[in-house]
């Protein structure tokens, strides 16, 4: 039942593009272009750091943007090792209205289970709203749009991806951020660590720049360092 449902909800999104003509370049532009949809929830996670309001609380933010790489990574392995469905726009059966062309050989996995792009944007949303109510509301219904509803018309992924990618990436910065102690630790180091803030700040630039497309940097190491086990 709940499969059926997952379907019936995919093919209506995608059926609207065939009902309103504009609609497939406006969910490929904001899906697609990493501008318009990272910059509601890049440009705050920025100001967040460097507001002085905000810079007693950076311990939680660090840990809650170790939480956001976690959670991403553990998405794209379960994509990899958890073949649950196979995304939507490769599926013949499905008839999707393709609004872009999509080459399965180019991909390194074609499981769409758990969305990685809804994990991370949602974990970051999260590492938002907890420093920054109204920000993190718009970062959370921007991500909506754009990691969510976009992404499923363009047939990247079923709803219920998104929906575990939610509590995946949600839950995990909640965890990671939910214990005062370890907060303390690491916001007590930081502000012992002021003569090398500078290195730090640019840890936090590169940190962002990589999750700006899904880890690739991350990613590299994890295949190179797997590669390097087998062969030990």
């Amino acid at each position: 039942m709940l499969n059926h449902l997952d379907r019936e909800l995919l093919l209506a999104i995608n059926g609207l593009f065939r009902a309103y003509s504009w609609l497939p370049e406006v969910a490929s532009g904001l899906a697609l272009n990493p501008i318009a949809r990272g910059v509601p929830v890049f440009v705050p996670l920025v100001i967040l750091w460097f507001s002085p309001d905000h810079i007693a609380r950076r311990g939680q933010m660090t840990l809650g943007l170790l939480g956001a790489c976690f959670a991403t990574m553990i998405s794209v392995l379960l994509q990899k090792h958890l073949h649950v469905n196979i995304r939507p726009a490769f599926d013949p059966s499905l008839h999707l209205y393709q609004a872009v062309s999509l080459d399965l050989s180019v991909w390194d996995r074609n499981s769409s289970f758990p969305s990685d792009t809804a994990t991370l944007f949602f974990a970051l949303s999260t590492v938002i709203f907890l420093e920054w109510r109204r920000a993190g509301v718009l970062a959370y219904a921007w991500s909506f749009v754009t990691a969510g509803i976009c992404r499923i018309a363009l047939g990247f992924h079923y709803p219920s991806d998104v929906v575990v990618g939610i509590i995946l990436g949600g839950g995990t910065v909640y965890l990671f951020t939910g214990i005062p102690p370890v907060t303390n630790w690491v916001q007590g180091h930081l502000e012992r660590a002021q003569t090398r803030m500078p290195w730090i700040h640019a840890a936090f630039f590169l940190l962002l720049a990589d999750a700006y497309n899904l880890f690739p940097g991350l990613q590299g190491v994890m295949r190179v360092l797997t590669r390097i086990g087998r062969w030990g």
